[in-house]
């Protein structure tokens, strides 16, 4: 039951409860009535407000005098209690309904806003819907008696834009600097931001205080709405990262370039100083002639030479967008390339390593010049990892329409932009010494990714995954054309088949059955195998998990790493 704030009100709602349901329409107009002439500033008799409802006034001598913006919202809740139980039919309503959403949809505002409208004299009821049940609706009428006495409420509902996250970032951000430069409190900087960006003050104060709220290690100002110590020099340094010109800087915060140089070198020295980079490391890199040996450009032929005898390059599948068509024109990378670009790759962040750990040592005598070639050596070890990429984009369209094919609701473009993230992560953690090639631990990472970011493709083999399967199923590259050479995943493949061969029956039938090898179509669960043998789903399980370690036994060292992921 809600809580009225005038006794009065709620004293006429227990009277009204009790009268005769035939009176409802006429109170209820009673109502609208009295809302569309109370002032919420002004205070009113009760035996007005009791008169404008029931047509009596009350026959006690003592007249109470009521605060017009609580009667308001009480007989809002008045009108919502008297149709609750008992809904009023809507064929018995001349005008058009309007629901919440309609209303919302029609002024251009949010649900949440009519919610607010209401309790500022917006009436609704409660309306018996045949078909779909009772719901809460606002007459015609209503709506434009409200509209007619809050018209500037309304205009400025239809105006008010949704904060899109781009916008409380810069707010964020031109905040912090406003901190940073001159020490601001919350008002102060509410105020100025407020005025720049012609937001609502509390809109802007709302921002400010989540943020500081989420990120309390970030946050802009202290308990006491005081300006938190914030250095400078980081504010300029992520104004640069985003982008602006160093004379820019200069001009914003009222410095020289020099100095914003300055402070520029000595917050990417702190970042350095405190990141290691990483990368993975071999012994020939503190080899005296590594630079020559690894830096040097390797591979059999030219670009030009291996497009036109390479037949992947011209075999596109149909029914590809064009974007992703033309990832099949992208030559792919022999096992020789690969190797050399991993090797590259890594011996270049190692010198970048080696350099910032110089920084590190020495920050305060660190010069531009030192700042300058790290980042130089990263920006050509992000070359060579994009060239990686650029290469094994069409592994992930593979696996993104093996998925997609497989049931899963989500589009396609989705599925390539998880693989895509996926597959640089399996750039920076692949160690190319190892002697796999990169397409066997890229296809591993990218079903991992999908397993957890489309859950509904993976059901059917994730519910009961033991671990394993993801392993069996990356080692086929999926890139590559149908070829009689015997590539290193074929022969994994037709080396599990001859370990299988070791097993017993019940065994080699479990683990085809549940991994899809051999003459088995696709996978099956644990459960299903279960059934199709006449055991319990545990009793297979733990056949399977007995299988393995012959497996393991079987394929040696080797197999047995595969095989534990």
């Amino acid at each position: 039951m809600k809580s009225f704030r005038c006794t009065e009100i709620a004293q006429l709602m227990h009277e009204l409860t009790l009268s005769p349901r035939r009176h409802r329409l006429r109170q209820l107009s009673g109502i609208s009535r009295a809302i569309e002439l109370i002032d919420p500033k002004r205070e009113y008799p009760y035996s007005f407000v009791c008169f404008q409802i029931t047509g009596y006034r009350p026959r006690r001598t003592d007249d109470v005098l009521l605060d017009g913006k609580s009667v308001i919202e009480d007989l809002i809740d008045l009108a919502d209690i008297l149709t609750a139980d008992h809904p009023i039919p809507a064929e018995s309503v001349k005008t058009r309904l309007h629901d919440a959403e309609s209303l919302a949809s029609r002024f251009k505002v949010s649900v949440k806003t009519i919610s607010r409208w209401r309790k500022r004299g917006l009436v609704g009821c409660w309306y018996d819907c045949h078909g779909s049940g009772p719901k809460l609706a606002f007459s015609t009428r209503a709506v434009q008696s409200f509209v007619t006495q809050n018209l500037e409420l309304v205009r400025r509902g239809s105006s008010f834009k949704l904060m899109r996250r781009e916008e409380k970032s810069l707010i964020i951000a031109r905040a912090r600097e406003l901190v940073a430069t001159e020490q601001r409190s919350l008002h102060a900087v509410t105020m100025k931001l407020a005025e720049e960006t012609g937001r609502a003050v509390e809109t802007i104060r709302y921002t400010l205080r989540r943020f500081d709220q989420e990120n309390p290690a970030e946050a802009l100002f202290d308990r006491t709405e005081q300006a938190n110590k914030i250095d400078e020099k980081e504010v300029i340094y992520l104004a640069f990262v985003d982008g602006e010109h160093v004379s820019q800087l200069a001009e914003r915060f009222n410095k020289p370039e020099t100095e914003i140089r300055r402070l520029l070198t000595a917050a990417r020295v702190e970042e350095l100083a405190s990141n290691p980079i990483d990368y993975i490391h071999h012994e020939s890199f503190d080899a005296p002639d590594a630079a020559s040996q690894i830096m040097e450009t390797s591979g059999p032929e030219s670009r030009e030479k291996q497009s036109e005898a390479d037949p992947t390059l011209t075999r596109v599948p149909s029914g590809l967008p064009a974007y992703l068509q033309e990832l099949y024109r992208t030559p792919l990378l022999t096992a020789t390339e690969e190797r050399h670009l991993f090797r590259k790759m890594n011996f270049v962040l190692h010198g970048a390593e080696q350099s910032r750990q110089k920084i590190a040592k020495k920050p305060q005598a660190a010069t531009e010049t030192d700042v300058a070639d790290v980042d130089k050596q990263l920006d050509r070890a992000t070359e060579i990892k994009n060239q990686i990429i650029q290469s094994n984009l069409r592994l992930v369209v593979s696996i993104a329409k093996r998925h997609l094919s497989g049931g899963a609701a989500a589009n396609l473009f989705e599925l390539v932009s998880d693989g895509n993230i996926a597959l640089m992560r399996a750039v920076e953690k692949f160690d190319y010494a190892r002697g796999f090639r990169f397409s066997t631990y890229a296809s591993w990472a990218i079903m991992r990714s999908y397993a957890r970011s489309v859950p509904e493709a993976m059901t059917h083999t994730d519910r009961f995954r033991t671990g394993h399967d993801e392993v069996l199923a990356s080692t086929r590259d999926y890139r590559a054309v149908e070829s009689s050479v015997e590539s290193p995943q074929e022969h994994l493949r037709s080396t599990l088949a001859d370990s299988l061969a070791e097993l017993d029956d019940r065994e080699r039938s479990i683990v085809e059955r549940h991994f899809g090898l051999g003459d088995a179509d696709s996978t099956r669960t644990l459960d299903e195998i279960g059934r199709e043998f006449g055991i319990s789903k545990e009793r297979v399980r733990q056949i399977e998990l007995r299988a393995l370690k012959k497996l393991r036994n079987t394929l040696g060292d080797r197999g047995a790493e595969l095989l534990a992921g």
